[in-house]
C-alpha cells in the first residue's frame, strides 16, 4: 500500500506550491515598501518553520500508523480463528493465515475465489444462503459445516457471517470445532452405552430436564410398567402418579432432599402401579447431573429396577424365619447361634427365660455379646469349664472339629446342676455355629446312683478298685481329648495296722467308714473316691487344676485329723497321708496314678499326716 508523504525541505515545498497555485506574474505585483518587504520575509520565514514542524509531526505520526498497521496485520494473520472478507458476490478479497490453514490452501489461491468453493457441494447452498441473508438483513448468521482436508480427514467448522455494509460484502469467521464435535460424539456414545447396559440388565433409565419439566424415559422404563415406549408420558407426573398412595409422601420427600442438596443421591423402594393395575416393587435411584451457578438443579438422571422378586423372597424369608424361630423356641434346651467371631446372633425362649430367672433379663438374651464373656458372667468362677468351652467352640468355628461336646457341673441357687454343651456348625458358608446346653442333672444323678449301687465297696461305700479304674480311665480319655485339667490323689491311712492290732478290726472298720464319710464331705459331687484295697484309697478330681487338687487334699487331711471316731464312749484319732499328681502327657490313667502313688510315699516318709504333690516329677510336701 502507498502513502502520500509530506515535503521534506523548503525547495520541495516551493516547487509543490508553484505547481499547485502557479507562479505570480509581474503584472499582478505591486511595489512594496522596504518595511513591507521585510515583514513579508519574516512571515515567510515563520511559515517555513511552522511547515517544517508540521512536516516532522506528520512524519512521526506516519511511522506510528505504519507500525500499528504492521502489528494489526500480524494479529490478523495469526489469530486463532480464520478471518475472511468477501465482496457482494461472495468473492474473497482478504483473509488471514489462520483462514488459509483451516482451508488447507495457499492464501494467493484463495484470494479472488468464491468463499463457498472451498466447502463440499452439499454445504455450498447453505453457505450462499447465509451470505445473502447476512447482507439482506444486516444480521450475523451462523452455521456448522464439515469439509475434508488434504488427508481426507473430516473436519467440522463453525461459520459466522457479518455484513460489512450495504452492498460491501461480508466478514466471515471460521472456527475449527472438530475436537468439540468428537467429544460430543464420544459423550453420546458413552450415554448410549450405559443406557444400553442398563437396559440389558433390566434397569429403566430416566433423564429429567428440571428447567422445562420434561423427562425422557427409556423404552425399558416404560416396559417395567407394562407400557410401550411411546405411551408412558414425558413428565414427572407420568411416573409419580403411579406411586402407591402409602409410599408417595416418603418417595417424594427423598427426591426433594436430593434436589435441595441435603442428600448426595436419591434411593427409595416403593410400590408402582402397572398399566394393568397390578403393583410392582420398584427400586428408584438417581442423582443430580448438573446445577447452575446458583445451585439450582438443571438435570437429574436415574434408574428404576424391578425388585418384586427380591421383595417376595424377603417376605418368604420372614415367614420361614418366623417358623424357624417358633421351632427354635419350642426346644427344651438353652440354644444360641454364634457368628464366626463367637458373638451371639440369636437365642431361644428357654435361653431368654433362663437369663431373666438368673437376673440378666435386661441384657436382651445377650444378643451381640461375646459368648465366652456371657459364660464368664453367668457361671462366675468356673474358669476351666469356660476355657474348655471357648476352645471347643473356636475349633468348630474354624472347622478344625466337625462338632464338640462338653459335660460340666454348674452350681447355682444352692445346688449343683449337670449340663451337656453341644456345638454344631451351620452349613451356610459364614462360619456360624449353634450351641446348646441340655440340663442332664437327673440323668447324671441316675447315672451316679446306678454307679454307686453297682460298684460300691460294701464296707465304706467307695467305688471298688475295678470300677474306679474304669471311671478314671474314661475321665482321663475325656480330659486328654478336650484338654481339660485332671487331678488324681492316692490316700493311705497312717499306721492303720497298728490301730487294728490295738483296737480290734471293728474299730478299724469304723475308721475306714469314717474316712470315706469325711472325705465325701470335702469332695464335690463330680469327684470320685475308690477303695484300692485295705486302707488304700484313690480320689479322682475332674476339671481340677493342680492348685485346686492341692487345696482339696489339704482339706481332707485337716478334716480327718480333726474328726476322731467315737467307739464305746471314747474317741479314736487317726491321720492320713495323700499324694497327688496333675494330668500332663501320660499315656493312661495308670501312669497318672503311679505318679500320685510315688508322691504318697514321699508324704509318708516325710512324717505322715501331710500332702505331697508331684510337680512334674518333683514331689513337694505340705
Amino acid at each position: 500500500m502507498n502513502y502520500k508523504k509530506n515535503p521534506l525541505d523548503a525547495e520541495s515545498l516551493r516547487q509543490l506550491a508553484t505547481e499547485q497555485f502557479g507562479r505570480p506574474t509581474a503584472d499582478g505585483a505591486s511595489d512594496l515598501s522596504a518595511e513591507q518587504s521585510q515583514r513579508m520575509l519574516e512571515d515567510l520565514a515563520i511559515s517555513k518553520i511552522e511547515l517544517e514542524l508540521q512536516n516532522e509531526h506528520l512524519n512521526a505520526t506516519r511511522a506510528q500508523l505504519e507500525l500499528a498497521l504492521s502489528q494489526s496485520t500480524e494479529l490478523y494473520d495469526f489469530a486463532p480463528v480464520g478471518c475472511f472478507s468477501t465482496d457482494a458476490n461472495g468473492v474473497v478479497v482478504k483473509l488471514n493465515l489462520a483462514g488459509a490453514r483451516l482451508l488447507a490452501q495457499e492464501r494467493a489461491r484463495i484470494l479472488g475465489t468464491r468463499f463457498d468453493q472451498f466447502f463440499p457441494e452439499n454445504e455450498r447452498s447453505a453457505i450462499n444462503s447465509l451470505l445473502r441473508a447476512s447482507m439482506a438483513f444486516g444480521e450475523v448468521q451462523r452455521c456448522e459445516v464439515s469439509l475434508l482436508d488434504k488427508n481426507r480427514t473430516q473436519k467440522h467448522m463453525q461459520v459466522e457471517l457479518a455484513p460489512l455494509g450495504h452492498g460491501l460484502g461480508c466478514h466471515a469467521i471460521l472456527v475449527d470445532i472438530t475436537e468439540r464435535k468428537q467429544l460430543e460424539q464420544k459423550l453420546r456414545e458413552s450415554e448410549a452405552r450405559w443406557k444400553f447396559a442398563l437396559d440389558a440388565v433390566g434397569d429403566g433409565v430416566w433423564d429429567w430436564d428440571v428447567c422445562n419439566g420434561a423427562v425422557t424415559y427409556s423404552s425399558r422404563f416404560a416396559q417395567l410398567y407394562g407400557f410401550d415406549s411411546d405411551e408412558f408420558g414425558s413428565n414427572v407426573e407420568s411416573w409419580s402418579s403411579r406411586i402407591h398412595p402409602d409410599d408417595r409422601q416418603r418417595v417424594m420427600a427423598a427426591l426433594q432432599r436430593c434436589l435441595t442438596g441435603n442428600a448426595a443421591s436419591y434411593s427409595n423402594e416403593y410400590r408402582g402401579q402397572c398399566k394393568d393395575g397390578s403393583w410392582k416393587w420398584i427400586l428408584a435411584r438417581g442423582a443430580v447431573f448438573s446445577r447452575n451457578v446458583d445451585g439450582a438443579v438443571l438435570r437429574m438422571i436415574g434408574t428404576h429396577t424391578d425388585v418384586t422378586v427380591r421383595k417376595q423372597m424377603e417376605e418368604t424369608v420372614q415367614v420361614v424365619s418366623g417358623l424357624q424361630q417358633a421351632v427354635f423356641d419350642s426346644l427344651p434346651f438353652h440354644i444360641a447361634v454364634l457368628d464366626r467371631d463367637g458373638n451371639i446372633l440369636q437365642t431361644n425362649a428357654v435361653w431368654k427365660a433362663y437369663a431373666e430367672a438368673t437376673g440378666f433379663g435386661n441384657r436382651c438374651g445377650f444378643i451381640g455379646d461375646s459368648y465366652s464373656d456371657v459364660l464368664e458372667t453367668v457361671m462366675g468362677g468356673v474358669g476351666e469349664t469356660i476355657r474348655a468351652a471357648s476352645i471347643g467352640i473356636a475349633s468348630v468355628i474354624s472347622r478344625e472339629q466337625p462338632s464338640y461336646q462338653l459335660e460340666y457341673a454348674y452350681r447355682a441357687t444352692g445346688e449343683t446342676r449337670w449340663f451337656v454343651m453341644k456345638v454344631s456348625p451351620v452349613s451356610d458358608g459364614q462360619g456360624r455355629v449353634v450351641v446348646s446346653h441340655q440340663d442332664v442333672s437327673s440323668l447324671k444323678e441316675a447315672e451316679l446312683t446306678s454307679l454307686r449301687l453297682a460298684n460300691y465297696d460294701d464296707l465304706t461305700g467307695a467305688l471298688s478298685r475295678r470300677n474306679f479304674l474304669e471311671v478314671a480311665e474314661r475321665e482321663w480319655m475325656r480330659s486328654t481329648r478336650y484338654q481339660l485339667p485332671l487331678m488324681a490323689l492316692a490316700v493311705d491311712l497312717d499306721r492303720f495296722k497298728t490301730i487294728n492290732d490295738e483296737n480290734g478290726h471293728s474299730i478299724g472298720d469304723a475308721i475306714l467308714k469314717n474316712f470315706v464319710q469325711v472325705a465325701n464331705e470335702v469332695l464335690r459331687e463330680s469327684d470320685v473316691i475308690g477303695r484300692m484295697g485295705g486302707d488304700e484309697f484313690a480320689v479322682l478330681l475332674p476339671n481340677t487344676t493342680l492348685e485346686g487338687g492341692r487345696a482339696l487334699a489339704l482339706r481332707i487331711v485337716d478334716k480327718v485329723s480333726s474328726s476322731p471316731v467315737e467307739v464305746d464312749g471314747r474317741d479314736v484319732s487317726y491321720t492320713v497321708s495323700i499324694g497327688g499328681s496333675c494330668l500332663l502327657k501320660e499315656a493312661s490313667f495308670a501312669d497318672l496314678f503311679k505318679r500320685a502313688d510315688s508322691a504318697l510315699y514321699q508324704a509318708k516318709n516325710g512324717g505322715r499326716d501331710r500332702v505331697a504333690i508331684d510337680m512334674a516329677g518333683t514331689p513337694c510336701l505340705w
